[in-house]
C-alpha cells in the first residue's frame, strides 16, 4: 500500500484599485500627510492604502509615498507581500513603475514610488486622473494534508509521458534573418561599418525607426540608407541583435558588460525601446562598486534610469562604501557633472534612521 502527503502553504491573496481623481487638487495636502484608501480585506484582515501626494517626509517631498497599512489590530502583524503598480493606458502595470515589498505587516510601502514631475509629464495622467493597483498576498498557516495517490493497475504497462516541445525558435530564426541579410532594404552606416536590416522588423519594434522609415525621401527606394553618427559599430550591432531576438548579447567579461549597457540603455532612450532600457538597467545593478558607483549615477540621472539610480544610492547608504568612494573623489566629479544626483544622495542619507 502506497500513502503520500503535501506540505502546502496556504496563501489568499485579493488585489485594490485606488484611483485618484483631481490629482492636481491633492497636492495642496502637505508633506507627511496621507490621505487613506477605503478599507478591503484580504486574508482575513482589513487593509488601507495611505496616498502621500508630497512624499512621506521632507526627504521624499518631491515624490507620491504609497503605504499599505494593516487596519486590523494584530500584535504580531501579519506575514504578507504586496506590490504596487501604475496603471498605463492600456490598463496594464507600468514596468518600472512597481514596487514589491515583503515582510511581516503593520505597515509598509515605498517612500520614492515616482516622482510628480515624472507622473505629471507621463501619460498615465490624464484627465487629473491616474489609478494605482495594490496586490496583496498573505501567508496563512503550513498545513500537511493527506494526498491520493494514483498507483495505477497491477501489470499495467507504464505510462509514458510525451516529450516536451522543444525551446521557443522564434529568437533563433530572426537571428538567421538578420545574419543573412536575405531580402534586406535598410543599409545603416555606422562607425565605418554598414549593417543590413529589414524595415518591416525595425519598424514593429521601434516607434522612432518606424517614423524614420516612413518618411516621404524613402518612398519607393530600394534600399533605404541611414547613417549612425552617435554610436560605435559594437554598440548598433548589439542593438540591432535586440531588435531581432529580443536579448541582450552574451557577455563574457564583466568590464566588457559595464562598458557597453550604458550605450545600449541610452541607445534604448533614444529609439524608444523601453524593455532593452529596463534589461539594461537591471544588469548595470548587478555592477555597482566603489569604482563606478559616481559615473553610474551621473548616467542614472542623465537617462532617468530609476532603478540604477535606487540601486546605487542603496550603495552609498552604507558608511563603509561612502568612504571608499570619497577617497576616490567620485563625489567631488559627481558634484561638478550632476548636482541634482548628489542632492538626492544628501536627502537619503539624512533620512537613514
Amino acid at each position: 500500500m502506497k500513502t503520500a502527503s503535501a506540505i502546502v502553504a496556504v496563501t489568499e491573496s485579493g488585489q485594490h484599485l485606488l484611483r485618484i481623481d483631481g490629482y492636481s487638487h491633492t497636492t495642496d495636502i502637505p508633506t507627511g500627510s496621507d490621505i487613506k484608501s477605503a478599507p478591503f480585506r484580504v486574508g482575513g484582515h482589513s487593509w488601507r492604502v495611505s496616498y502621500y501626494p508630497n512624499g512621506l517626509s521632507s526627504a521624499w517631498s518631491d515624490y507620491v509615498s504609497l503605504f499599505l497599512k494593516l487596519d486590523d489590530n494584530v500584535p504580531n502583524g501579519v506575514r504578507a507581500r504586496h506590490t504596487f503598480s501604475l496603471l498605463g493606458r492600456d490598463g496594464k502595470p507600468v514596468p518600472y513603475f512597481t514596487n514589491a515589498g515583503k515582510r511581516i505587516f503593520t505597515d509598509w510601502g515605498t517612500s520614492a514610488f515616482i516622482t510628480r514631475s515624472d507622473l505629471e509629464k507621463s501619460d498615465h495622467l490624464r484627465g487629473d486622473s491616474f489609478t494605482i493597483i495594490c496586490d496583496v498576498t498573505v501567508m496563512k498557516e503550513i498545513q500537511t494534508r493527506s494526498v491520493d495517490v494514483d498507483v495505477g493497475v497491477v501489470g499495467a504497462a507504464p505510462v509514458v509521458a510525451p516529450p516536451p516541445p522543444p525551446p521557443p525558435e522564434l529568437g533563433r530564426d530572426m537571428g538567421v534573418l538578420l545574419d543573412a541579410g536575405e531580402a534586406a532594404d535598410v543599409a545603416f552606416e555606422v562607425d565605418g561599418r554598414t549593417f543590413m536590416a529589414h524595415r518591416c522588423v525595425l519598424a514593429a519594434r521601434s516607434p522612432v525607426f518606424r517614423a524614420k522609415l516612413a518618411g516621404a525621401g524613402h518612398a519607393g527606394a530600394a534600399v533605404v540608407r541611414i547613417v549612425i553618427e552617435d554610436m560605435e559599430a559594437q554598440d548598433f550591432q548589439a542593438l540591432l541583435r535586440y531588435v531581432y531576438t529580443d536579448s541582450l548579447p552574451e557577455m563574457a567579461e564583466q568590464g566588457e558588460a559595464a562598458a557597453m549597457l550604458p550605450d545600449l540603455a541610452a541607445a534604448a532612450n533614444r529609439y524608444g525601446m523601453e524593455r532593452l532600457r529596463l534589461l539594461c538597467e537591471e544588469r548595470l545593478r548587478g555592477f555597482v562598486d566603489v569604482r563606478n558607483v559616481a559615473a553610474m549615477l551621473a548616467f542614472a540621472g542623465e537617462h532617468r534610469c530609476h532603478g540604477l539610480k535606487e540601486a546605487c544610492l542603496r550603495f552609498l547608504g552604507d558608511p563603509e562604501n561612502l568612504k571608499e568612494v570619497v577617497k576616490t573623489n567620485g563625489l567631488e566629479h559627481l558634484s561638478k557633472t550632476c548636482p541634482s544626483v548628489l542632492e538626492d544622495l544628501v536627502a537619503k542619507l539624512a533620512a537613514a534612521p
